[in-house]
């Protein structure tokens, strides 16, 4: 039973006394909605941020630097194309948006329609720079790129949507009602339909009576090989008075070929009826549908509209994580509340085994306003599926509420492995301050990870409102395990660049398990200047260490160790911003490694110190700290020394020698 710092996680004893540290956050813990308009929206990546566009509006633009906070740039252009009347002589506006980058330009698909019929276009804009007021911004419109006709076709031409496959051809699906979804081959260059394949293919159709065919609004995406097509199924758009009429939600199914067949996880193909509930009404969260996935730096995610029932009542857009399974199946994440290490319990999988169980209940103490009551009935489930960009060692930080009189008892599996979580009274119900907290050790992996909450039928209740993923850092925290950041990227070789003016933001780090600190140096290659600063809690933050690229030591590999200097004593919970800044083109970094003190005798070593190789798979030094490490990471194992005729890592002969009584004088030094 595991409650707090339990044993079974016996590394995290070093937070010790900390514990009080651990409950609070460098940033904010307390979620908001954003609640930014849109509907049928989608998003593209770019170096600097995000852009997002949506229906009705001719295009308006939005750009944002972390698709949290929004800039309006306002339409793209003043009226409806003049060539579009000739396929829709009775349109009203602009549908469906689908922003893309291909060809070297960002480009986007858009369609006309008259509204119930099948007299329907589809057009493209482009323009070589995104953002507005930018070198290469202004957009060019090409034209038409496909159409139906009604009484002709039995297929609609709006919701456009381009996937790129692993061969390097670009696809569009489309599609609404009717015979459903439909794909047909682009030539890049032109951006028109290609010549050298001109099939309709069919990949998706609802067939049931009841369905009436509602199916439209798809989105491809690949993923490991495979392609994934996203669908918005039912009744859309009824807002305001008529919100309860909406029963829009998300499907998807899979294939292993862009033009399928796409089956949904029952085995059943997409074009005969099937697909996946990935999303449909919860809580206050109605109709959420009309969605794009897009891929991010290190992340697939899916924007979508949605409906609030308990606010306006009009639409607003989500913007969550995909997440997938080990045996490569989507899941839905958390909406994107600011953000990437939180958990709001009220959004996740629920399953209910007695109706009212998991209740989405509002507080004002909750973080963005709801929590889940009734967490009481064995065979109630929360799972939580959850993007994680560094592979180690966690701490959940589980808030929650106990009104009773004694402790309440939670079942927490993460990744298969089951723990019991003790809750102790909190002295209300409902509430939500600071300190009502445990922590639950977790080893998470890099990618997807999955939690599962149970309540326990012990008799004894407690609620939840969210839960965060602490970081515990020991020796290394890995480049390439970043949340985000602006004019950075991984190589194809999953290391991390930066890029001059970028930065890279890592949350939730856990400083504390951190001892007695040596040295601070940072992996670099393809950079012989500049700096690299390590930031408090936001990109224009406390300097805490300053890499020098020009003060480095040269490493197999290719690699090389620029040493920084700060604050050896860094400790509690921080969100850590890594900026660069004088960089010449692009560095390429591996990890920032924090090197404990060597133990010296006698004005030398404590025996003679081996230094550990640049390159992990040869090191001669502990494996223990390529825990906190992500995958595909070049690791720098600490340099270690010899104690009792045998080779230890130097934090542990530290520790070891910490507690024995020697001739010799011992003392400390930095050795770099």
């Amino acid at each position: 039973m595991v409650m707090g710092l339990g044993k079974s996680f016996g590394f995290v004893a070093l937070l010790g006394a900390s514990l009080g540290v651990a409950t609070s956050s460098a940033a904010d813990w307390y979620a908001k909605d954003n609640l930014q308009p849109g509907h049928d929206p989608s998003m593209v990546r770019f170096e600097d941020g995000y852009a997002l566009m949506s229906t009705n509006n001719n295009l308006q633009l939005w750009t944002s630097e972390d698709a949290y906070t929004w800039r309006d740039h306002k339409s793209t252009v003043s009226a409806i194309p003049q060539w579009a009347y000739t396929y829709a002589p009775k349109t009203e506006g602009i549908w469906a948006p689908d922003l893309f980058y291909m060809n070297g330009e960002y480009r986007v698909y858009y369609c006309v329609s008259e509204f119930g019929v099948r007299n329907s276009a589809i057009g493209y804009q482009s323009t070589t720079s995104i953002m507005p007021g930018s070198t290469g911004y202004g957009w060019k419109d090409h034209g038409h790129v496909f159409h139906t006709k009604q009484g002709t076709d039995s297929y609609n031409a709006i919701d456009a949507d381009v996937v790129k496959d692993t061969e390097g051809n670009y696809w569009m699906a489309f599609g609404s009602f009717g015979l459903g979804i439909q794909l047909i081959k682009l030539d890049a260059t032109t951006g028109y339909q290609s010549s050298d394949d001109k099939t309709v293919y069919n990949i998706a159709r609802r067939t049931s009576k009841e369905s009436g065919g509602a199916e439209e609004g798809p989105s491809l995406i690949e993923h490991n090989g495979q392609y994934f097509l996203f669908t918005a199924w039912d009744k859309c758009c009824q807002q305001g008075a008529n919100i309860e009429q909406t029963t829009y939600k998300t499907a998807y199914g899979r294939a292993d070929k862009v033009t399928g067949p796409y089956k949904d996880r029952a085995g059943y193909t997409m074009a005969n009826g099937g697909g996946t509930i990935l999303l449909e009404r919860y809580g206050r969260y109605v109709g959420p549908g009309g969605g794009e996935a897009f891929q991010d730096l290190n992340r697939v995610r899916f924007v979508h509209h949605y409906y609030d029932l308990n606010g306006d009542k009009y639409n607003h857009i989500h913007i969550r994580d995909v997440v997938f399974t080990e045996d490569n199946w989507a899941e839905m994440g958390q909406p994107f509340l600011g953000r990437y290490l939180s958990a709001e319990v009220e959004h996740g999988a629920l399953t209910r085994a007695v109706s009212g169980d998991l209740a989405i209940t509002r507080s004002n103490t909750a973080s963005n306003g709801e929590y889940l009551a009734y967490v009481n009935t064995a065979g109630s489930k929360i799972r939580l599926p959850m993007n994680i960009m560094q592979a180690g060692n966690y701490l959940l930080r589980y808030r929650y509420a106990n009104g009773g009189d004694a402790a309440a008892t939670h079942k927490v599996t993460v990744n298969g492995k089951s723990q019991t979580v003790t809750l102790p009274p909190t002295g209300s119900w409902g509430t939500f301050p600071e300190n009502s907290v445990v922590m639950v050790p977790a080893k998470l992996k890099r990618g997807g990870n999955f939690i599962e909450i149970e309540p326990s039928p012990n008799g004894n209740f407690a609620e939840l409102d969210r839960i965060d993923f602490l970081r515990v850092i020991r020796d290394t925290i890995p480049a390439n395990g970043f949340d985000n950041g602006i004019r950075v990227r991984l190589t194809k070789d999953d290391e991390f660049a930066i890029k001059d003016g970028g930065y890279a933001i890592f949350e939730n780090v856990v400083l504390d398990s951190l001892k007695d600190i040596g040295n601070v140096f940072l992996q670099v290659k393809n950079a012989s200047s500049g700096k690299i600063v390590i930031r408090d809690g936001k990109k224009d933050g406390t300097a805490v260490f300053t890499c020098d690229l020009s003060n480095r030591s040269l490493m197999d590999g290719g690699w090389s160790a620029a040493k920084c200097s700060g604050d050896m004593g860094l400790r509690g919970i921080k969100d850590l911003y890594l900026t660069a800044s004088g960089i010449s083109g692009e560095a390429i970094l591996g990890n920032l490694i924090f090197e404990p003190m060597q133990v010296v005798c006698n004005q030398a070593p404590c025996g003679d110190p081996v230094s550990s190789s640049s390159d992990p798979s040869t090191s001669s030094g502990t494996a223990e700290p390529q825990s906190s490490s992500s995958s595909g990471t070049t690791a720098i194992v600490p340099r270690a020394v010899r104690h009792d005729n045998a080779m230890v890592p130097a934090r542990k002969a530290y520790r070891d020698l910490k507690g024995r009584s020697f001739d010799k004088q011992i003392r400390y030094r930095v050795m770099f």
